[in-house]
């Protein structure tokens, strides 16, 4: 009688098990030009704006892939406080409205206002989110 019980329960965690596995976020879109730079910084505000950590590390550049994990992301950006959430909002605003990007020194450059921006580096055919300072 019990081994009846305990079945279909071992059926149930055998299914959530074989499962799809959490999605890997998607790549930067390929090119450097302004399009491409637009989507990532249109990604990664929306990423940040939803909490959806992996996504936004994904589109950081090396450097700060390499000093981060999506935990402490969400730990820094929590830490930012309104300043950051509204950072991101602006982001998602500006490119809306068609803000265009600047060139300096190869990198792109949005500017956010209030002295913050947001710079996009290139690196292997893509543009990565370098900085939203």
């Amino acid at each position: 009688m019990r081994r009846r019980r305990i079945a279909p329960l071992c059926l149930c965690a055998a299914l959530a098990c074989a499962g799809p596995g959490a999605r890997a976020p998607a790549p930067p879109p390929a090119g450097l030009d302004e399009a491409a730079a637009r989507e990532v910084l249109r990604r990664f505000s929306d990423a940040l704006g939803e909490g959806r950590w992996p996504d936004a590390l994904a589109l950081l550049s090396a450097r700060w892939q390499g000093a981060y994990t999506p935990a402490r992301l969400a730990t820094d950006a929590a830490g930012a406080g309104p300043a950051g959430r509204e950072a991101a909002e602006r982001v998602r605003a500006l490119l809306g409205q068609g803000a265009s990007l600047r060139d300096v020194g190869g990198a792109r450059v949005l500017d956010v206002g209030g002295g913050r921006r947001a710079v996009l580096v290139a690196e292997g055919g893509r543009w990565r989110v370098d900085a939203l300072e």
